[in-house]
């Protein structure tokens, strides 16, 4: 179980460090994810997850506080939302005419975040999306088949927790060669509710998980059941393996 933690720990990155990530010309394919509590579990629980992803950038205030307590390397909230980095992410796509594809949410929800997006980014050129559920090989054979016909410089994949990571390195080991690839959780949701999700005020005081919270009851289940496990798992391992 140490091993797993450290490993896990090593790979947290910085907001700079992102933007250097967005920033670096490289052939190699990069998948970037972003973890809370809930998701950390889930790369415990999949150790084999932890290898295939490049970068982890940790999202929400508890798991950043915890990481800065018990590692030398100190990080910042990085979050694929537009209370973070998402804004960051577009803006470079749009300016670097970039060919994004958006994959994951229910398609009446992928639909709505990308009419709200494109009210943001009247340039911006998603040549691929779909909805996150598929039920079967074939539906997985045909949207790599598609994806391999275009030429995309980034994918997105919302699909939550730990499909949407499964999903990233299928599309890897696929043969797929997107140089950026990143996971967003519940972004698409989120966007198509409102082009920019949080309330100021609640970006402000750092009240993102009331917010979700009070409109989502998966986000409810999660901070009531998971959140205080992971909370003691987390503490007890970092104080004995210290």
């Amino acid at each position: 179980m140490k091993t797993i933690y450290k490993k896990i720990d090593d790979k947290f990155n910085t907001k700079k460090e992102f933007t250097q990530l967005l920033e670096t010309e490289s052939s190699d394919i990069k998948l970037v994810t972003f973890l809370n509590p809930f998701s950390y579990t889930v790369y415990l629980e999949n150790p084999n997850l932890v290898d295939e992803f490049d970068v982890f950038f940790a999202d929400g205030a508890l798991l950043v506080k915890l990481h800065n307590i018990f590692n030398s390397k100190k990080i910042d909230r990085v979050s694929f939302d537009f209370s973070s980095i998402a804004k960051d992410v577009l803006d470079f796509a749009n300016t670097k005419s970039m060919n994004i594809a958006f994959i994951g949410a229910k398609q009446d929800e992928l639909n709505g975040a990308i009419k709200n997006i494109k009210t943001m980014y009247s340039n911006i050129n998603i040549v691929y999306h779909r909805n996150g559920y598929f039920n079967s090989e074939e539906d997985y054979e045909i949207c790599f088949d598609e994806l391999s016909s275009l030429t995309v410089d980034m994918l997105v994949i919302g699909m939550g927790s730990p499909y949407q990571e499964k999903f990233a390195v299928r599309v890897k080991n696929a043969g797929l060669k997107i140089p950026l690839i990143f996971t967003c959780g519940g972004f698409f949701t989120q966007t198509s509710i409102k082009a920019d999700y949080y309330h100021p005020l609640v970006k402000k005081f750092g009240l993102r998980w009331l917010q979700r919270a009070i409109m989502h009851k998966h986000v409810r289940n999660r901070l009531l059941k998971d959140y205080p496990s992971f909370l003691i798992k987390y503490i007890y391992n970092h104080i004995i393996y210290k």
